[in-house]
C-alpha cells in the first residue's frame, strides 16, 4: 500500500467538529470476552487503560467472532488521560530531537507526533488525541497459549525499533508477520474500526480520524477527562 498516510495532527481531521455521543466508558475487565495485558509504559495508566467507550467494545466483541478459532484480541492500551498522552509525547520529542541533532524544533515536533499524538501543534493549536477519546485502542492477537502471534515486532518496541517497521504496511515483512497484521487489519476493520497505517496496533471508532477517513461530517467522542489517581 504506497497511499500517503494522513497524519493524526493533520489540519483536515482537526477541522471535523465532535457531537460527544455521551456514550461511557466501560472497563473492560468488567466485560470478560476481550483479554488484556498489564498496564503499558508506565503505572501511571493502571487505573484506564482498560477503558474504551460503549461502541468500542460492541465493535470489539463482534471482530472477536471473527477471529480463527483458538486466537483472541489482548487490548495494550485504550483510554489514556491527556494529561499522560502529553507525558508520552514529550518522551518521543527528546527522543527524536536526540537522534537528530541537525534538524529544527518543528521538524522534530512534526516527526515525533507520528507516533504519539500531542494535544497541541507546534503552532499551539489544540489537537484531540484519539485515545484521550475511549475511542481509540492499541491491540494485538494471542494465540492459546496467551502468546502474541508474529508482527514482526511487540507494541512495546514502537519507540526502540525503525519506525517504518511500525507502518501496517512495512514492504520488507514476510509470511506469517505479514499476514498476522493483514489479518488483524482486515478483521477490525470489518467490525468498523480504522487503522493508523503508521502503527499497525493502533485502531480507532468514533474519533475524528474514523471520521474523517469515513467521509463523516462530525466524530462522535470528544477528549474525556477523568480525575487522576492520586
Amino acid at each position: 500500500m504506497n497511499k500517503p498516510i494522513t497524519e493524526l495532527s493533520s489540519p483536515h481531521v482537526r477541522s471535523i467538529p465532535i457531537i460527544d455521543a455521551n456514550e461511557k466508558l466501560i472497563d473492560i475487565k468488567t466485560v470478560g470476552f476481550i483479554k488484556y495485558g498489564t498496564a503499558p509504559e508506565s503505572p501511571e495508566t493502571e487505573p484506564y487503560y482498560r477503558l474504551l467507550r460503549e461502541g468500542v467494545v460492541s465493535k470489539l466483541e463482534k471482530a472477536q467472532i471473527l477471529l480463527p478459532k483458538g486466537l483472541n484480541f489482548r487490548l495494550y492500551e485504550g483510554y489514556r488521560h491527556p494529561e499522560f498522552q502529553q507525558k508520552l509525547f514529550q518522551a518521543q520529542l527528546k527522543r527524536t530531537t536526540v537522534a537528530n541533532p541537525g534538524w529544527s524544533s518543528a521538524k522534530c515536533y512534526q516527526q515525533a507526533a507520528r507516533l504519539a499524538s500531542p494535544v497541541k501543534t507546534f503552532d499551539g493549536q489544540k489537537i484531540v488525541p484519539p485515545h484521550s477519546t475511549g475511542g481509540a485502542l492499541d491491540i494485538e492477537i494471542i494465540n492459546s497459549a496467551g502468546q502474541v502471534i508474529d508482527f514482526g515486532m511487540e507494541i512495546k518496541d514502537w519507540f526502540r525499533v525503525d519506525s517504518v517497521l511500525c507502518e501496517s504496511y512495512y514492504p520488507d515483512l514476510q509470511g506469517a508477520e505479514k499476514d498476522n497484521r493483514v489479518m488483524l487489519i482486515e478483521i477490525l476493520e470489518s467490525a468498523g474500526f480504522v487503522n493508523y497505517p503508521r502503527e499497525w496496533w493502533h485502531f480507532s471508532c468514533g474519533d475524528q480520524y474514523w471520521a474523517f477517513l469515513n467521509n463523516q461530517d462530525s466524530a462522535l467522542y470528544s477528549s474525556v477527562e477523568l480525575s487522576l489517581a492520586n
